[in-house]
């Protein structure tokens, strides 16, 4: 049997990150992971990356999410360019709070020291509204916009471009889920669930909200899992057309019913449509424990009952929308304890690379980077601290 330098456990946005940079390093790998489902009920495992726009931004939470974010923007030209397959619309970011002590805004000025990007600072809804007349704000609201690279990304498209390389430089790529790792002998065993066995001498895990489902570890992490529901808005090409400029947005919108929405402008999807689409949490919102949980929600979840609230919010903020029909989608988050990333080492042979906390969609190139980099050199490189990313167990 051949026995490869490493497999890459999940494809995902993270994992098909780490693949690339494995094989463009020069490992003979092997990355295996379900593809998007046709079925949902007949599926195994299920991701949030089904998806044709996620919001990019630079400014993030504090300096790592920052520096994440900047070195994925920064890959993205090239990366575009080696596959031909077109995934980043940089057409700005709009972040609107109406907190007056909001912390973002607060730790903005220090962070575009540090980093050197430019923002454009608006102190009222009226302002914001005059700039970006697709929006309606309230007086007290506050806002910042971030020019190119920020805007949105196409996370079906970013997944086949990293795969595309790991294809050019000779990788497997295979459609299959992986339910167990186990180390035999001097090499770690992949069962999948095509009951195919794949060897390797390492074996990074990147399965995203599934770490604790399968065997893939003796022990379990600390993660959180919370439904998440989307709103695409149907609308004509010609009202497409004319939100062509509209940045992505996150706004610090609160209700008793909802908090956070993200939204991105109306984009093309693969049915031939146009949709806007809004996420935000919900009061509503589930936590899952078991994997029977997790499938439920993706089969037969309740998101429609989500509909009219996220509509009501979309109603306030875009009172101008003309919508032909509105769907929900169903999604899941990935928490980790500290709220970034899971990187390390489990055992020997074996590393984690999981826990999107609801933000590594932009930036998963560099995440994926990060884990390639730990499972070749057992470390993070500069400017990273491991403890910012380490592995935190549930018992």
């Amino acid at each position: 049997m051949k026995i490869f330098d490493a497999i890459v456990v999940g494809k995902g946005l993270i994992g098909s990150a780490a693949a690339k940079y494995l094989a463009e390093a020069g490992l003979n790998i092997a990355v295996i992971g379900a593809d998007e489902p046709k079925d949902v009920n007949t599926a195994t495992v299920f991701a949030s990356h089904y998806d044709q726009g996620r919001v990019q931004r630079i400014v993030g939470r504090d300096a790592v999410w920052t520096q994440l974010n900047i070195e994925s923007t920064n890959v993205y030209p090239s990366l575009q360019s080696q596959t031909g397959i077109t995934f980043h619309y940089p057409v700005g970011c709009l972040y609107v709070t109406l907190h007056e002590n909001d912390s973002y805004l607060q730790n903005l000025g220090s962070q575009a020291q540090q980093f050197g990007f430019p923002y454009q600072l608006y102190h009222s809804g009226e302002e914001i509204g005059k700039a970006y007349p697709g929006f309606v704000f309230p007086p007290n609201a506050r806002a910042n916009f971030e020019a190119a690279p920020s805007g949105h990304i196409n996370p079906r498209k970013l997944i086949e471009a990293q795969l595309a390389v790991c294809r050019q430089y000779g990788s497997a790529v295979i459609s299959d889920t992986v339910v167990q790792v186990t180390r035999v002998n001097s090499t770690m065993q992949v069962v999948t669930q095509g009951g195919q066995t794949y060897q390797a001498k390492q074996v990074l895990l990147a399965p995203g909200a599934f770490a604790n489902f399968m065997q893939l570890t003796h022990r379990k992490l600390a993660l959180q899992l919370k439904s998440e529901t989307v709103l695409l808005a149907k609308v004509s090409e010609a009202e497409a057309e004319r939100l062509a400029q509209l940045p992505s947005l996150l706004y610090e919108m609160e209700t008793p019913d909802l908090e956070e929405i993200y939204l991105v402008r109306p984009i093309l999807y693969p049915d031939g449509n146009w949709y806007l689409k809004m996420g935000s949490n919900l009061t509503a919102d589930q936590r899952f424990n078991t994997l029977g949980q997790v499938q439920g929600w993706f089969r037969q979840g309740n998101s429609d009952n989500n509909l009219a609230v996220q509509k009501a919010a979309l109603d306030i903020l875009m009172p101008g929308l003309q919508v032909q029909e509105y769907f929900t989608k169903r999604c899941i988050i990935t928490y980790t304890q500290h709220k970034k990333q899971y990187i390390g080492q489990v055992d020997d042979g074996v590393y984690m690379a999981t826990g999107g906390n609801g933000y590594s969609a932009m930036c998963s190139d560099a995440v994926g980077r990060l884990a390639a980099h730990n499972l070749i050199h057992a470390g993070l490189p500069d400017p990273y601290d491991a403890d910012d990313f380490r592995l935190v167990w549930a018992d």
